[in-house]
């Protein structure tokens, strides 16, 4: 009988092992949405916006504590419990939905209990974001920061009635923060702005995490740039969500649904979707498309179509052709000469045609466009617009290029980005021969440009043809620019 038991007990033990998966992570978020405020205006939305996430969050495996309307001394005490919690999980999130203001630079969270007359007063009375930022860092490996808090100043009025000089030091809407590794933030709007609490029952940049969180295989990155299409559709472009990502791997909410490969069937290439593969091989129009498709549907009736078209763009290259990669390799011989190129992350060289003279002890050399800060730019050295000016990214081999990612202009502050030039459009050309017209939104923040399907070629240029004038500067500026590898 007692052998019995422990065969039963070891089988148990086999089963639950096979069940719970090794590699499962611990994911703990801490919610908070407070609405009903004491002193200043209420809000209609943050708790709302709590309650609908905290359920959401569950729902894809996190242990989710806080709560609504938290006074300081709740929420100091709901954060320390976060904090030792941290210490032990893979994933920690914060979310935070309510008043929020900017003083010194710093970021503060406003409790319901809140009153500031005084600029002093922000420490004693309110929560820091850096504080929040400590609490997490305590062991977790994935930091995650969403922030719904970018209202106006729910202080105004006492600071005025104050007469508090210093008080001009407190800005509306939040500001940039530095973060360690590991980390993502992400703000309802962009820094030193003021974001909507909505009419609905959600507010828009909550509203639209909700709707898109669940997606099985979706990157963190993804969701945002999601989120940040519908918050600008639904603001009609007033609010732009921003975000800032120090992460050192790969976030999804939901993984990617897996299916056993027994159960799934073959695929049959129909007429359609033997007509729709080729029409997009003809619009790439490139040697490797155009076999790729013949090796693809050998029997199609289509291959001997793409075989005729392929024995065209396989052919040597004409004078015209080789005269132009000629002269592009000139410029970037010239480039490495005028000093202008500077080797960045992935083993890429940036070159620059031109480049503005430091400014003091600032500077716009290319390397500004991969140093991770949104506060420093490449401008470029033309004395007009900087139009048929080029960035040139060297991969220094033949890459799977899936695009490019680009932060456009120079996104110091919004009074500094108006004030540049910002690129309109693109003029993108492969070592290949391929070029496409590439149109950017006047927006700040993160961009992304896809190649569908992905480019092989051993470089990106990247030509200014139009651009959104700065309001006091001619001068055109990039801040940030990473190629996306497909590989």
């Amino acid at each position: 009988m007692l052998g019995s038991l422990r065969l039963f007990g070891a089988i148990c033990l086999i089963v639950g092992l096979w069940l719970t998966p090794a590699s499962a992570e611990r994911r703990i978020a801490l919610v908070v949405g407070n609405s009903d405020y004491q002193h200043v205006g209420k809000l209609a939305n943050p708790r709302n916006d709590a309650e609908d996430l905290s359920r959401h969050l569950e729902s894809l495996g996190f242990e989710v504590m806080g709560g609504t309307d938290l006074d300081r001394r709740s929420l100091v005490e709901q954060l320390i419990k976060f904090g030792r919690a941290a210490g032990s999980a893979d994933v920690a999130l914060f979310f935070y939905a309510g008043h929020g203001i900017q003083v010194g630079g710093q970021n503060y969270l406003v409790p319901v209990d809140a009153m500031v007359e005084y600029e002093a007063e922000a420490d004693i009375s309110l929560v820091s974001l850096s504080g929040v930022l400590q609490q997490m860092e305590r062991g977790s490996e994935t930091n995650l920061i969403f922030l719904d808090a970018c209202r106006n100043n729910p202080f105004a009025d006492e600071l005025a009635r104050s007469e508090n000089r210093s008080a001009q030091s407190i800005s509306k809407g939040l500001g940039r923060v530095q973060s360690g590794s590991g980390t993502f933030i992400a703000f309802a709007t962009q820094p030193d702005a003021v974001a909507s609490d909505g009419q609905g029952r959600n507010s828009p940049f909550t509203g639209a995490l909700l709707k898109h969180m669940s997606v099985p295989g979706q990157s963190i990155s993804d969701l945002m740039i999601e989120v940040r299409n519908d918050v600008m559709a639904s603001t009609g472009g007033k609010q732009v969500p921003w975000d800032s990502s120090s992460l050192t791997g790969r976030f999804e909410f939901a993984a990617q649904r897996q299916q056993s490969a027994s159960r799934q069937a073959p695929p049959v290439a129909s007429a359609d979707s033997e007509k729709d593969a080729y029409q997009q091989a003809v619009e790439v129009g490139s040697c490797g498309a155009l076999e790729a498709f013949v090796r693809r549907y050998p029997d199609s009736f289509y291959a001997d179509l793409a075989k005729e078209r392929s024995g065209a763009a396989c052919a040597a290259p004409t004078a015209k052709q080789v005269a132009s990669a000629a002269s592009t390799a000139t410029s970037v011989r010239s480039a490495v000469r005028e000093g202008t190129c500077e080797r960045g992350p992935f083993d890429v060289d940036y070159c620059a045609s031109s480049v503005l003279k430091p400014s003091k002890a600032i500077r716009y050399e290319p390397s500004m466009m991969f140093d991770g800060n949104r506060a420093t730019a490449w401008v470029e050295g033309d004395k007009q617009d900087g139009l048929n000016e080029t960035v040139t990214m060297h991969f220094g081999k033949r890459r799977s290029l899936a695009g490019f990612e680009i932060i456009n202009g120079y996104d110091k502050t919004e009074s500094i980005w108006k004030a540049n030039s910002r690129v309109k459009s693109l003029e993108a050309t492969t070592s290949d021969g391929q070029t496409l017209t590439v149109h950017l939104q006047d927006v700040r923040g993160a961009s992304r440009v896809d190649f569908s399907p992905a480019i092989s070629t051993e470089w990106l240029e990247l030509r200014i043809k139009d651009v959104y004038r700065g309001a006091k500067y001619k001068d055109t500026a990039i801040s940030e620019l990473y190629p996306v590898f497909a590989e």
